[in-house]
């Protein structure tokens, strides 16, 4: 509950109620020992809330409901692991917020939008100590009406004073359509204990910063980028070891842009991934 506080110094509580239940429905079918096919139907929410300014309508709760299919199996006598999902989300009065006036955060409800993916991860063991493991997935975000500068139940964004911040179509934000990563690890037997070689690579596609089409231009966009790890390790019976290397060539992915206040975009903020970091894990079992 909030509080508004009047010229005449009377105090206006403000509050907001919502209501909503999550569900998870799925359906598995094994035709064979090595192939599960399943369909998964589940919804969630998020309650809603009251804005930090007063003068600011509640937000309401926001809804996401999820259809998905897929499969695990187990090929090539088991050297082979591959699994895959197709789905599809349809998120309705997605909450998102901004810095509105005097830098206080605001939150607002959006259109609804529509979330269509893939994704999918395999592990393969061509020999007895090499395992390659990769995983991928495939994202189309997008809203299915306007989103308005003043807050229209409509989306038509007509009213007087009124504008479209972001037109139907457009891809949600920090929300980047390809993402990959794969990881060789190969073993080594060193006496009674086993050492092991590691690389992964990750990389991901340029996304935007803003849902919002002017800020998001004046943001700038969330580049691609690949970063790489290595590490070496070994187990000595309850002792393990392992020297590491975190963003090899210390690339500065984007994570996320932000202003510098409400009103101006002049100075961009920009949050990065971890520089390169090298470290010792030293680990026991008890």
């Amino acid at each position: 509950m909030g509080t508004l506080l009047t010229g005449t110094n009377t105090i206006i509580p403000k509050d907001t109620e919502g209501s909503g239940f999550t569900h998870r429905l799925n359906l598995t079918w094994k035709p064979s020992e090595d192939l599960l096919l399943y369909t998964t139907w589940s919804r969630g929410f998020r309650p809603g809330g009251i804005n930090r300014r007063s003068t600011i309508a509640p937000y309401a709760p926001d809804y996401l409901t999820n259809y998905e299919v897929g499969f695990k199996a187990t090929l090539l006598d088991g050297a082979l692991r591959f699994n895959a999902a197709l789905y599809q989300q349809e998120w309705k009065k997605f909450q998102f917020s901004f810095l509105g006036a005097n830098s206080f955060t605001e939150i607002h409800n959006g259109p609804n939008a529509r979330i269509r993916g893939l994704e999918a991860d395999m592990t393969f063991k061509p020999v007895d100590r090499l395992s390659i493991s990769a995983a991928g997935s495939y994202t189309d975000a997008k809203t299915l009406q306007n989103l308005c500068a003043i807050d229209d139940p409509t989306y038509s964004c007509t009213d007087a004073g009124n504008s479209i911040s972001a037109p139907k179509g457009t891809r949600l934000p920090v929300t980047p359509k390809f993402k990959i990563n794969s990881t060789i690890r190969y073993t080594i037997p060193m006496g009674e204990a086993d050492a092991y070689l590691q690389a992964v690579v990750a990389h991901q596609s340029s996304a935007s910063a803003d849902i919002r089409t002017v800020p998001a231009a004046e943001l700038g966009l969330l580049e691609a980028f690949t970063s790489v790890d290595f590490a070496a390790g070994s187990e000595f019976g309850s002792i393990s070891a392992e020297v590491f290397v975190s963003n090899l060539f210390d690339e500065r992915g984007q994570l996320s842009r932000a202003s510098q206040c409400g009103q101006c975009n002049s100075r961009t903020y920009i949050f990065t991934n971890r520089p390169r970091t090298i470290g010792l894990r030293l680990g026991t079992k008890f």
